[in-house]
């Protein structure tokens, strides 16, 4: 069997959504085919195994050995933190991790390092997708249509809130959305319908965040999400929903608050799923979720939200890197059981990296040797 880390937690505002997804991940996860570790990465930053966690029944916040990972000629392993422990040599990664150090490029760095495939996009991928202003950028250069938006600067607001004020009202008119540019789950965004709204929202999203959205506020729009994934050489897009809100933006209580008891984290979001949607429409989503995974250099798996006006514009608004619950319910839609799901990404990790390492990288010269002879 295939030695497989499910990791979760990590230092973020989402840690606890994390800990949802990492739990359904290890109950869905196929014990025939791997053996499982349950790696926890607490909010101190420390990963802790924990041998005893299978289900969520079994999970505790405290406790678990600690762990270090390392590299060598064999490649990369972890160990506990404790007398004559033995290198546990990981094939693959699951990673399922929300917002944080985890989902925005540094442990994907941290994995590549240590020669250890994992499943979420990658370092690039994971750094552009987790910033909703560097995604708009590559979205717009590449012909799809995003929301009209400024991005705001944290330390500006400390410096001249004054002049950070009379820009926006030159660029952006009110009303407007407001969103921490690094954050997920819908965590510090509102809605600004006039100045001091705007001020109390900026103040707010700057002590969370280095750098702020602000949007234009869309009306007579219906939101969708997609997610997409590489299977192979094709690129696969899931069954559309329509996520169903109580507040005017769908909120972190939405997600995961006011669902049903049977789900937990994203999967227990009101939904419409398959969305009742016209044909032309779903091809356009479709489409345009399999170009903005490409253009945005994506892997693994992503779900991609948008919104459709009225007159059927469709705008792309977020992607999302490691979504909530894995997005495993849209999947289903499709007639993909979560466990068969779960295979199939920690398999498409393991074929990426040995493509990736099967790339020559060396590069031989004498420039070293005549160097040290210089002298």
């Amino acid at each position: 069997m295939k030695k497989v880390a499910v990791l979760f937690g990590g230092v973020s505002a989402e840690h606890e959504v994390s800990v949802i997804s990492g739990l359904q991940v290890l109950e869905q996860i196929d014990g025939s085919k791997y053996e499982v570790y349950a790696i926890h990465l607490g909010k101190d930053g420390i990963f802790r195994h924990k041998p005893r966690v299978k289900k969520r029944k079994d999970y505790r916040v405290s406790g678990g050995s600690v762990v270090n990972f390392g590299r060598d000629e064999k490649g990369g392993y972890f160990v506990e933190s404790r007398p004559l422990a033995k290198k546990v040599r990981i094939e693959a990664a699951y990673l399922a991790f929300h917002g944080g150090n985890g989902e925005s490029g540094q442990l994907q760095g941290y994995f590549e390092t240590l020669g250890i495939p994992y499943t979420s996009p990658d370092v690039e991928s994971s750094a552009i997708t987790m910033n909703k202003v560097l995604t708009k950028q590559v979205l717009s250069d590449n012909g799809i249509s995003v929301v009209l938006g400024a991005s705001v600067f944290s330390s500006d607001i400390k410096k001249n809130f004054g002049g950070v004020l009379a820009k926006l009202k030159k660029d952006m008119p009110l009303p407007v959305i407001v969103k921490p540019v690094h954050l997920g789950s819908s965590i510090g965004i509102n809605i600004a319908r006039t100045q001091i709204e705007l001020k109390k929202c900026l103040l707010e999203a700057s002590h969370i965040d280095s750098e702020i959205l602000v949007e234009k506020l869309l009306t007579n729009f219906t939101e969708y999400n997609c997610a997409v994934r590489r299977k192979g050489d094709e690129i696969e897009t899931s069954e559309i929903e329509r996520p169903i809100s109580k507040d005017e933006i769908l909120s972190f209580a939405d997600k995961y608050q006011r669902g049903g008891k049977k789900q937990s984290g994203m999967a227990s979001l009101n939904r419409e799923l398959p969305a009742k949607i016209s044909e032309i429409s779903k091809s356009r989503i479709e489409a345009v979720a399999k170009e903005a995974f490409k253009v945005c250099r994506c892997k693994g798996m992503v779900r991609i939200d948008f919104m459709v006006l009225s007159s059927g514009k469709v705008y792309l608004t977020e992607i999302n890197p490691i979504p909530g619950s894995m997005a495993f319910y849209l999947w289903e839609a499709s007639g993909i059981t979560f466990t068969q799901q779960i295979s199939d990404l920690i398999e498409q990790s393991i074929l990426d990296w040995h493509d990736k390492s099967s790339l020559n990288l060396d590069y031989e010269t004498d420039i070293v040797e005549k160097f040290v002879k210089s002298q």
